[in-house]
């Protein structure tokens, strides 16, 4: 009896053997047709990485910022076309190479709608157009988007106009904060650079942080930033308990 079963199941396996191996045949062929999948290509940065200069020294500053280990490419902000690889057809359209103060808040409030949203309605952005104020790019950078050089500090810009001829100096929970920005930096990168990444509880905390200060400074809220800063200085001191510990162990 089982001599029986293995003689009519050894022609159906052979058959379903055989069927198998003309699909994966086929398949194969096709393949071989429509050739490898071709990666898409930046012309932004293929194109920038061969300049001199400032001209260059853009991809490296981007490809290390927040936007580029986001993948946010060069078009996202710039607009243009990256497929092309001719400059003059890649500088079409929408493309804007250096935005004016005006063009600066509409290329970055294209993705960051509220703190656009908040400074426009803030102290930083006074009533006339012609008078001087500041833009993104000038607590941000334009292409260090939240990885700002180690020199770089929120403290000491701010103070570069508080407290000078103009501007009262700000108060001193203001400046604790700002204080607190930065060493919370320096120590997430010490953190960052020791054998101990940061974990992604420290990584989440710091972005709470930081979103509570940000709403602080773009809306220049100073009475409600004298209620809610004591909160902030706290969740911050806890935090860079948490880091030194962590870069120690």
């Amino acid at each position: 009896m089982m001599k029986e079963r293995n003689s009519i199941l050894h022609p159906l396996s052979l058959i379903l053997c055989l069927a198998s191996l003309v699909l994966i045949g086929k398949a194969f062929s096709r393949q071989l047709k429509s050739g490898p999948a071709v990666p898409s290509q930046n012309s932004c940065l293929a194109c920038h990485r061969q300049e001199v200069g400032r001209a260059g020294q853009v991809v490296a500053l981007h490809l290390a910022s927040r936007h580029g280990q986001a993948s946010v490419g060069c078009h996202g902000c710039h607009g243009g076309d990256p497929s092309e690889t001719d400059k003059a057809k890649a500088h079409v359209g929408n493309f804007v190479a250096k935005p004016d103060a005006s063009g600066m808040l509409q290329m970055c409030g294209q993705c960051h709608v509220q703190p656009t949203r908040q400074f426009k309605a803030s102290r930083h952005m006074p009533a006339r157009r012609n008078s001087p104020r500041l833009d993104c790019a000038e607590c941000h950078g334009v292409h260090t988007i939240g990885s700002p050089p180690e020199s770089f500090s929120f403290s000491m810009f701010c103070a570069g106009c508080h407290g000078l001829e103009y501007l009262p100096a700000l108060p001193e929970a203001f400046q604790k904060m700002l204080d607190l920005t930065d060493e919370l930096g320096a120590e997430f990168r010490r953190l960052a650079e020791s054998e101990r990444a940061p974990l992604a509880e420290v990584t989440k905390r710091r972005k709470e942080i930081r979103r509570l200060t940000a709403e602080l400074v773009h809306s220049t809220d100073l009475e409600g930033g004298l209620e809610r800063i004591p909160h902030i200085l706290k969740l911050g001191a806890e935090l860079k308990r948490q880091m030194e510990s962590e870069r120690r162990r």
